[in-house]
């Protein structure tokens, strides 16, 4: 280490040499490299949390963890000179979807670039244990091009796969009730016998010793769509048993939202369980003028004892499969042959084609669903493009070009979806119980050298959503104060999972760390251009590891698997 100007990081790099060595999990093997320091003094910032309001303190970072914090430390052995910026817990992203992808992306570039420091996947009913017949099926089908093996069935075994793979942030796992439920019944489209639910407590006890964080559901999705509420409340008094969470992904976000958030507030007061509302929203502008009553039961609800919070992403667009958005219940009961035969006979399509514009009549709807994504050769002629558009070119019907879409590509497409309304969203991320959550999978920063492209577009949420939120609606906007809106992406988190010595500046907590700036932290993904960092992220440490500095990788991994109830 040798003397340097206050912002300059303390080690030396030959010319031409990475330092630290991308994908190393310590930064120092690679010749030519000295060894990151594992000791930091971090000096100047303004330290932001629940607890702290921008008071300027130097934070020493020793062993993984926060050491001191004063007014003027001495000397560590490498200082971080962060005068003039904010320094604040590693932001924990409640609702994601990075079970699989984590294995597949281990530098994480679009969670820890912008200052994601733990990730809380197996959301909506999708997570990556049990696997087993149709589900393990689904899935295989849809990360065999990534390269991924799927070579777990039980929740201990993925914990085990994951803990065996390196990764640049934390990772926290819900159980999936999909999963849960597929392994059990499959995919009939009927309640759970007596027997059945007593399989499917099994397997949620087994995912919870093994160190699961609580239930998710996922109740638009097959197989949860076809539980009812005495399943998901049996269910659900299995993980409040274990002190653990249950986030949903409700019924309908739609015509039936308020009877989807009663059905939510029902397994929570029958079950006891700590209750997430995910991604709290009114999709459809025919909808939008229910959610000043939807917050009200939630108050409501929190008022009279039960334990209720929510998420949301702040973006108006949604993105999920192209057959989830559009196809009933019934239409894909049985699993994935009899649905593509269904969309293959033409009376079953026609059938489905009516009870489409049933439920959307908005003359704009097709204009409103792009395609993001499809199958596994990229399909670059319809990525991008509305629904509206690939039917008006060819002179068909747009539920017919969905249904074709849906058969030819294996039901491997999604689309986003804009739905929702912006005095929506403000109204909903004013409530103090909400915290913030992209609904994305960690994703790679691809190399787009030589004006390459990825094959789709992802939502620009995976990347954008800690630099939109704080930038456009805390700065800008003004919905909340800096400390508040700090609060929404660290501690209220933390405590909605239960995750301990993570989401606050405390002596003797883990040293997940973002140091940022203020007057410049913004989004910067479009959904053209969806993979972009955000603006103003400057250093991230995971673990007391400097994973990001000056806004680049550093190509450290030092993120742990977090199981609940395991040190």
């Amino acid at each position: 280490m040798t003397d340097a100007a206050p912002g300059a990081m303390l080690w030396r790099r030959r010319p031409g040499r990475a330092c630290p060595p991308s994908g190393g999990s310590q930064a120092g093997g690679g010749p030519g490299c000295r060894p990151m320091p594992v000791e930091w003094t971090i000096r100047g910032a303004a330290l932001l949390d629940d607890r702290h309001h921008q008071n300027r303190a130097d934070v020493l970072v020793r062993d993984g963890r926060i050491q001191r914090i004063a007014p003027d430390l001495e000397p560590a052995a490498a200082d971080l000179d962060a005068t003039g910026l904010v320094l604040s817990p590693g932001f924990i992203d409640i609702h994601c979807h990075s079970g699989f992808a984590a294995l597949v992306y281990p530098r994480a570039e679009s969670k820890v670039l912008a200052g994601v420091t733990t990730d809380v996947s197996g959301n909506c009913g999708a997570g990556p244990f049990p696997l087993v017949g149709e589900f393990r099926t689904r899935r295989q089908a849809q990360w065999q091009r990534h390269g991924l093996t799927l070579d777990w069935q039980s929740a201990a075994e993925y914990f085990d796969r994951a803990e065996a793979s390196p990764c640049s942030i934390n990772r926290a796992l819900l159980a999936g009730h999909g999963a849960v439920r597929a392994a059990v019944v499959g995919y009939a489209g009927r309640p759970a016998s007596a027997d059945e639910r007593a399989g499917m407590r099994r397997l949620l006890a087994g995912a919870l010793e093994a160190g699961a964080w609580g239930l998710s559901t996922g109740l638009i999705y097959p197989p949860g769509c076809y539980a009812d509420v005495d399943e998901l409340a049996d269910l659900a008094r299995c993980a409040a048993d274990a002190g653990a969470l249950y986030a949903s992904h409700i019924r309908n976000e739609g015509d039936t939202l308020l009877e989807a958030i009663d059905e939510f507030l029902e397994v929570v007061r029958r079950s006891g369980v700590r209750g997430q509302l995910s991604h709290l929203k009114a999709s459809g502008a025919a909808n939008w003028v229910k959610m000043p009553e939807a917050i009200r039961r939630l108050r409501d609800a929190r008022s009279a004892g039960l334990a209720v919070t929510a998420d949301r992403y702040p973006y108006l667009a949604s993105m999920t499969d192209l057959d989830s958005m559009l196809l009933p219940n019934w239409a894909v009961e049985g699993g994935r042959e009899e649905q593509m035969a269904r969309l293959a006979d033409p009376s079953t399509r026609r059938r489905l084609a009516a009870d489409i514009r049933r439920r959307h009549p908005e003359p704009d709807y097709f204009e409103r669903i792009i395609i993001a994504s499809a199958g596994t050769r990229g399909a670059h002629d319809v990525v991008g493009k509305t629904l509206h558009h690939l039917a008006g070119a060819a002179g068909r019907d747009p539920i017919d070009v969905a249904f074709d879409l849906i058969i030819e590509h294996e039901a491997q497409v999604s689309a986003t979806y804009f739905s929702m309304s912006e005095e929506n969203l403000r109204d909903i991320l004013a409530e103090p119980y909400v915290a913030v959550g992209s609904d994305a999978a960690l994703r790679r920063l691809p190399d787009l050298a030589g004006g390459k492209a990825p094959r789709g577009l992802s939502h620009p949420r995976a990347y954008g959503t800690t630099g939109r939120f704080l930038g456009r609606y805390v700065r800008e906007a003004g919905l909340m104060d800096w400390q508040e809106g700090v609060r929404r992406l660290t501690s209220l988190p933390a405590d909605i999972l239960g995750l301990a010595d993570r989401g606050r500046l405390l002596e003797g907590a883990w040293a997940d760390l973002v140091v940022f700036d203020r007057d410049s932290i913004g989004d910067r993904a479009t959904y053209q251009r969806p993979w972009v960092a955000p603006a103003g992220i400057r250093h991230v440490f995971v673990g007391g590891e400097l994973v990001v500095t000056d806004g680049r990788h550093t190509g450290a991994m030092p993120g742990r698997v977090l199981r609940r109830g395991i040190p």
